[in-house]
């Protein structure tokens, strides 16, 4: 399914929604003829009941879904913030105690800052160990080591930067996890879920109407679908997340904090 983070969003839509219809209309109408000869009205009682009974399991799974997906969004939404407001408070420590290290380690983090929002993360997802974010947090660690320790001001001052460079450090590799595309198990849960939905609901009597309320039901599950998929990869395709925390340090923060 990578294919959908190359297409528009509207585009993607309406392809895993033909897909869905027709799959679902080739396999009611399929399953119509194999059954028609044998069914029965005890049959037909059956049928309807599962169809209900895995309508209602579709539905569950898919609400799950959603809250999961939206869950881990909001938890890579918050390391990104995290990370941003570890960036500020690393460049206000070192205005306390200023020194040329100090000003090495502030240049790293801004160029780190303009990397990052430059290349959309596609430098550190190809290469996350040699890209341009990464060398630059490795320039601003190595030259926190080296950061003066006259008196306990500034002692504390350098155990802390290096603590939060550090801990900039592990939510960048978070992103290039969330990076690396994925499909949710339960997408395909799903799938097998609808193939036995059709197949119960071919005991109805399949008409024009009755094909058409199947359609718009199967259009409706393939948007819920395309969204849960899209929101488990959250760094990328049309739906991923903004840099909205690393912009607003670029255009105010830095500049703040540097006064």
């Amino acid at each position: 399914m990578d294919f959908l983070f190359q297409l528009p969003t509207w585009f993607g839509i309406c392809i895993v929604s033909l897909l869905t219809v027709a799959i679902g209309l080739l396999t009611v109408t399929f399953s119509k003829k194999l059954i028609a000869i044998q069914l029965t009205k005890q049959h037909e009682r059956i049928g309807r009941l599962l169809f209900r009974v895995t309508a209602g399991l579709i539905a569950l799974l898919l609400s799950l879904s959603y809250a999961n997906e939206r869950i881990e969004q909001n938890k890579l939404r918050d390391s990104m913030e995290l990370e941003a407001s570890l960036i500020i408070n690393v460049i206000i420590k070192l205005n306390i105690n200023p020194s040329v290290q100090s000003e090495g380690i502030k240049t790293k983090l801004i160029d780190y800052i303009k990397y990052t929002l430059n290349d959309n993360w596609l430098e550190l997802k190809a290469n996350p160990f040699h890209s341009k974010s990464s060398d630059a947090m490795v320039d601003a660690i190595q030259m926190a080591y080296k950061l003066p320790a006259n008196d306990s001001i500034s002692s504390n001052i350098k155990t802390d930067v290096i603590k939060d460079i550090n801990h900039i450090t592990q939510l960048m590799q978070v992103r290039i996890y969330s990076q690396q595309t994925m499909t949710p198990y339960l997408i395909y849960i799903l799938c097998f879920g609808m193939i036995f939905l059709w197949i119960f609901y071919s005991v109805y009597d399949l008409n024009r109407v009755s094909l058409v309320f199947l359609s718009l039901y199967n259009v409706f599950v393939a948007v819920l679908i395309y969204f849960i998929f899209m929101m488990s990869n959250p760094l990328v395709g049309n739906l991923k997340m903004d840099h909205d925390s690393f912009e607003i340090i670029k255009s105010k923060g830095v500049d703040k904090a540097n006064k």
